[in-house]
């Protein structure tokens, strides 16, 4: 089965119809209709409403709704050095080896093909890492984990595999195959982190927020349509990441650490 799906998810034209998708979710939708529709997605995705400051009938299409805000007090900032930076499920977290990061048990990646960028793969070895996977109902937007100076985003060119778990099962090095938005910082012990921010099936609209400057933990870097992948990567001697197995959920804001 997951080489009958490999095949597949390779010769789907993933781009175009992702295109087409982010077409079709941006036309403005009746009025009356929309929070029944919405609400229907809350069911069927597991999206919480409660969660929401705006009424239902302000999101004027889907990709709006995709990338609601929420309450000011929804997700609380956790009094700690390193927050979860999104709403998710944990895909693998813990130590990276030399430059090598795991995606799944038995498939992993080369930092500098994630970060597009050597000399900070190299600043980040031995690191450590978290891959947090957003399902369609999660809250699609990313903030900073921690307080830092962000130096740089940069956008890497790439297809659109999708990203839930069975894809990533049978999908090699798919996360560095994906098109993504690499955001480079500098923390205040003079050390080097990332957060790639991974494009996926039908999410290829990703929208950033900030692209420069000291962010505080909390603050908003960017946004995702439908659902896709974080990965969280911090340099040796950083606060330990907490040990959390796959599946794990997490909610932005939470302790990190």
């Amino acid at each position: 089965m997951s080489t009958t799906r490999r095949l597949l998810l390779t010769a789907l034209p993933k781009v175009p119809l992702s295109r087409l998708t982010g077409l079709v979710t941006s036309l403005p939708l009746p009025e009356a209709a929309r929070p029944g529709l919405y609400r229907w997605f809350a069911r069927r995705y597991g999206a919480s409403l409660e969660d929401i400051e705006a009424e239902l009938r302000s999101f004027r299409s889907l990709q709006a709704f995709f990338r609601r805000a929420l309450r000011p007090d929804a997700r609380p900032i956790a009094d700690a050095p390193l927050v979860w930076p999104c709403d998710g499920r944990i895909v693998t977290a813990g130590p990276i080896a030399g430059e090598r990061v795991p995606q799944v048990k038995g498939n992993d990646y080369e930092l500098a093909d994630l970060l597009g960028d050597a000399e900070l793969a190299a600043a980040l070895a031995d690191g450590q890492q978290a891959t947090i996977y957003l399902a369609p109902g999660d809250y699609h937007r990313v903030h900073c984990p921690f307080d830092a100076e962000l130096r740089s985003v940069r956008s890497l060119p790439g297809t659109l595999f999708p990203v839930n778990p069975g894809a990533v099962r049978c999908i090699d090095q798919l996360f560095v195959r994906n098109s993504r938005h690499v955001f480079r910082f500098g923390t205040g012990d003079g050390g080097a982190a990332a957060l790639v921010m991974v494009g996926a099936y039908n999410v290829g609209d990703t929208v950033v927020t900030r692209d420069r400057g000291h962010v505080a933990r909390g603050e908003e870097l960017g946004q995702f349509g439908f659902g896709s992948t974080v990965v969280l990567v911090l340099g040796p001697g950083a606060s330990p990441l907490a040990a959390l197995p796959p599946e794990h959920v997490v909610r932005m804001g939470g302790a990190a650490v």
